[in-house]
């Protein structure tokens, strides 16, 4: 059966104790709370059910809706949008036979609404569906005393259309004045409901005006299916071993690659039959939930208040009401004293040894993604998992393919012509040892998601010295017949919302590709391999600083506020140009690619990236759904270990100028252009930037003009002209981010460390229960929360923004202040300084000084040219300081 909670909570966020305990005494399904009084920075959550939520229209905390499901119903929301008049959420339920839609609704009463209005609103729920909420309407059709306007609107539309009312036979609003009458204004308004059985009623639990109305249905709803896994119980793993040796056969034909995929399928097979067979199967039946272990006296004091509050209902007299008032704040009292107790419990038993510590912080930060809709490109909706599902595939399969506006066709021409030219003969390179496959497996991370074949790092630890052996040959194999197998080349993706964007846009979803861990280990051979024959050829230009050994985004950032430092003091203009490539790693053109390998690459190599970069297909993973299989026709591939070394292959001739500077890591790329005279500074950029159109065009790639930023680094007050790029103008902004810290163009660092702040600040009120005086954590453990979670936010590249203003950086410190004094539970007249010095924290200026110097003594040995240009002690060209300002080096001469 299925069990409806309907609720006016008039505030939720207060009532969440008592509502917690409700939902799981009487094992509600399905909660439909109205009148929330949520606001956008409202939070709410409650352990085993998801949260959906509409606020009122005008963003301020009153009415509003929400529905809670419980997390092991198959559900899909629904999007719906809300007026002042009528506010509303919707999820759709999965069951069997049919699905429903549910709705939780609330209509105020001080607004006017016609039939049409509701209408089409009951209309847009589809032909099933049980629509709960306080709708201020009253019929003696459904219980109430009298009729106003809006419940004879509703009960025609009621009367002329195939909807049904469930109503419970009490009234569910109790109005405090003693001059107003109960009455019954939250009911059901239902539509081809097919159960059997029905039975709905009031209840005397919580403490709104309104009783909560239990709806119980002969619905059977699905439930979650379980993440689909190899393992599903205790593996004798002796047993498995001997299963796959005698599956195995090591005189197998490997030399077409028709033999090698059919082996590659045999062995994966094998690896699968084994575990099922070695595996002690154990139910995954869901046990019935519990009770709420309360404590007899809060149980004894619930049953209390409930009798009062029905006492009240029955004499409406004043003195049981003082009652009834007074049991509820006991209660309310009561159970925040329980919680926190509970808390304060749960925080003295966290500690690092177990991790236990990080599991929680983990659990407070994560990123909670509710299922949410997608706009098709009709404008339709994808709402279940398996619609969704194709619809990002179907959004992802135009983004697999180069631009289609972006090409040269006599470029692509000689490029065709290129990679048909035959290739010389080569000997073989040199085969792989079973020792070289071991030492690969056993480096692989245990906890990462297996490929669609289910087989995990843990699973391969397990192997056996003869299935080792076969591996090794199948990829000695693929050395000799040059051919990568198709089955390693299926990716699985599953897609992850980017933070702060639209959830209704596919665009709005960042895939993550899961590829076979077989594959992956072949991959990890291979680049080795590569990287060896690759590094004496020098084709990574030294402005590359991404996917690099020992280059880091602070050594790319500290070559930018050189040279903007230095044209700020030879008062130079320093326009920049920070460029924005439109989906570098999806669409990079795969001919283009090959072109290049072909020219660096042994011919057995080459054959084999080709043979890799070929044939690739795709599914998109949505819940227990997927999509169909589209194929992969550009990019690198998603989740490959390769992937870095083909992209920063097939952009190392990014074209440079002898006038500017150029910054690039990985597909972040900033071009400087100092000089006195400011159009002569523009025009050297301006002139770059026509180089790379011809380049870009050429390669078939894409640069996103609005999202690229067009800065001017200087102290003079003189506009430059603007910057164009295909035409279009670049647009001009005060301040940029790039690779995580923010320039402005005075480079005072004001934005960054103001902005920084904020984001700290946000995670500490997240975090804050965990460091206040109610959490029992230890000190040593509250000190490495904050080193671990909540300092890197600000800390990162310190080394750079640590001489700016010490009014700017007063504002971290102010924040690092307050946040150890919380810690420690200070009182006001301990110093700053005795609370750092006693927890062996330095001040941010400190900090920023240690960290520099210990930055700056290891740039001289470094084998990059331009990271060993900044180990000297004074700004590149030495110029003479005519500012008071102070830069990165200056931390030397303390």
């Amino acid at each position: 059966s299925l069990t409806v909670l309907l609720w006016n909570s008039n505030g939720l966020t207060n009532r969440r104790q008592e509502l917690e305990i409700l939902l799981h005494d009487k094992r509600i399904d399905l909660a439909l709370i109205t009148e929330t009084h949520f606001t956008d920075r409202s939070r709410f959550f409650i352990p085993g059910y998801t949260l959906y939520r509409t606020n009122h229209p005008d963003g301020t905390g009153h009415g509003g809706t929400a529905i809670l499901v419980r997390n092991s119903l198959s559900h899909f929301f629904i999007p719906y949008n809300s007026t002042s008049f009528l506010q509303t959420t919707v999820i759709s339920l999965l069951s069997e036979p049919f699905s429903y839609t549910f709705a939780s609704v609330y209509c105020p009463p001080n607004h006017t609404i016609q039939q049409n209005d509701f209408l089409s609103y009951l209309s847009s729920l589809g032909p099933r569906f049980i629509c709960g909420g306080d709708y201020n309407a009253k019929h003696p059709s459904w219980g109430s005393r009298v009729a106003n306007p809006r419940g004879r609107i509703l009960h025609n539309i009621l009367h002329q259309n195939s909807y049904f009312c469930l109503s419970p036979s009490q009234p569910t609003y109790w109005p405090t004045s003693p001059r107003k009458r109960p009455d019954l204004l939250d009911f059901f308004i239902c539509s081809n409901i097919t159960s059997l059985y029905s039975d709905v009623y009031t209840l005397d639990d919580l403490s709104s005006d309104h009783s909560p109305v239990i709806l119980t249905l002969d619905i059977h709803p699905k439930q979650t299916p379980l993440r689909p896994s190899l393992i599903n119980g205790i593996v004798d793993w002796d047993l498995f071993r001997n299963t796959l040796d005698q599956k195995l056969n090591l005189n197998v034909p490997l030399k077409t690659p028709q033999q090698l995929d059919d082996n590659v399928e045999y062995f994966t097979a094998s690896i699968q039959q084994s575990i099922w067979q070695s595996t002690q199967q154990t139910s995954h039946n869901k046990t019935t939930l519990l009770s709420y272990n309360l404590p007899l006296h809060l149980r004894q004091l619930i049953t209390s208040k409930r009798r009062a509050r029905a006492l009240w209902h029955r004499t409406r007299y004043p003195s049981h009401k003082r009652l009834f008032n007074q049991l509820t704040r006991k209660l309310t009292k009561e159970l925040h004293k329980y919680y926190n107790d509970q808390y304060s419990a749960y925080t003295q038993s966290l500690t690092t040894e177990d991790n236990s510590l990080w599991t929680a912080t983990k659990k407070i930060l994560k990123y909670r993604q509710t299922s949410h809709p997608l706009r098709r490109t009709d404008d339709s909706w994808a709402k279940s998992d398996t619609e969704r599902a194709q619809c990002l595939a179907d959004h992802l399969s135009s983004v697999f393919i180069p631009h289609p506006d972006v090409q040269d066709l006599q470029h692509t021409e000689n490029i065709c012509k290129e990679l048909d030219i035959s290739l010389p003969l080569s000997l073989p390179p040199k085969p792989f040892t079973p020792k070289d496959v071991i030492n690969i497996i056993n480096n692989l991370p245990k906890k990462k998601s297996p490929g669609y074949d289910l087989i995990t790092a843990n699973i391969l630890s397990q192997l056996s010295r003869k299935a080792i052996v076969f591996i090794t040959t199948l990829y000695n194999s693929i050395l000799r017949t040059t051919y990568f197998p198709i089955l390693w080349k299926f990716s699985s993706i599953r897609m992850i919302v980017k933070p702060n964007k639209p959830t209704h846009l596919p665009s709005s979803y960042r895939p993550i590709s899961l590829l076979p861990i077989l594959g992956k280990i072949f991959e990890k051979l291979l680049l080795l391999r590569l990287q060896s024959e690759i590094a004496p050829l020098n084709i990574v230009p030294e402005h590359q600083f991404g996917f690099r050994s020992c280059h880091s985004t602070v050594h790319q950032i500290h070559r930018v506020v050189d040279t903007i430092a230095t044209s700020l003091e030879l008062k130079q203009y320093c326009p920049g140009v920070f460029l924005d490539i439109s989906q570098a790693f999806d669409r990079v053109w795969h001919m283009g690619l090959l072109y290049k390998l072909k020219s660096i690459l042994s011919p057995t190599f080459y054959l084999i990236l080709k043979s890799y970069l070929s044939d690739r297909f795709f599914q998109v993973i949505q819940g227990s759904s997927s999509s169909l299989i589209h194929p992969v026709l550009a990019g690198v591939p998603q989740g490959s270990i390769l992937s870095p070394l083909l992209y920063t292959i097939f952009t190392a001739d990014l074209p440079t100028h002898p006038n500017t500077i150029i910054f690039t890591f990985a597909d972040d790329t900033a071009i400087l252009s100092p000089h006195l005279d400011p159009v002569m500074a523009t025009h050297a950029l301006q002139s770059h930037l026509h180089i790379l159109e011809r380049w870009l065009r050429q390669w078939k790639i894409k640069l996103n003009e609005l999202k690229s930023k067009h800065i001017v680094f200087t102290l003079n007050r003189k506009t430059l002209p603007p910057l164009y790029f295909n035409s279009i103008i670049i647009p001009m902004v005060n301040h940029v981010r790039y690779l995580g810290l923010h320039l402005d163009k005075r480079l005072t660092w004001n934005p960054h460390t103001r902005l920084k702040r904020i984001d700290c600040n946000l995670r500490y009120k997240m975090l804050k229960r965990l460091l206040d005086n109610r959490s029992k954590l230890t000190l040593t453990n509250k000190k490495k929360l904050y080193i671990a979670l909540l300092a890197p936010i600000w800390t990162y590249g310190i080394e750079l923004f640590g001489t700016a203003k010490q009014s700017n950086l007063n504002r971290l410190q102010s924040l690092q202040s307050k946040i150890l004094r919380t810690v420690v539970n200070a009182p006001f007249y301990v110093s700053n300084h005795t609370i750092h010095s006693d927890l062996n924290i330095p001040f941010i200026s400190q900090l920023a000084r240690s960290r520099y110097t210990k930055f700056h003594s290891k740039l001289n040995c470094h084998h990059n040219s331009l990271i060993q240009n900044m180990s000297t002690r004074t700004l590149p060209k030495n110029p003479r300081r005519r500012l008071k300002r102070r830069w990165p080096r200056d931390h030397l001469d303390v």
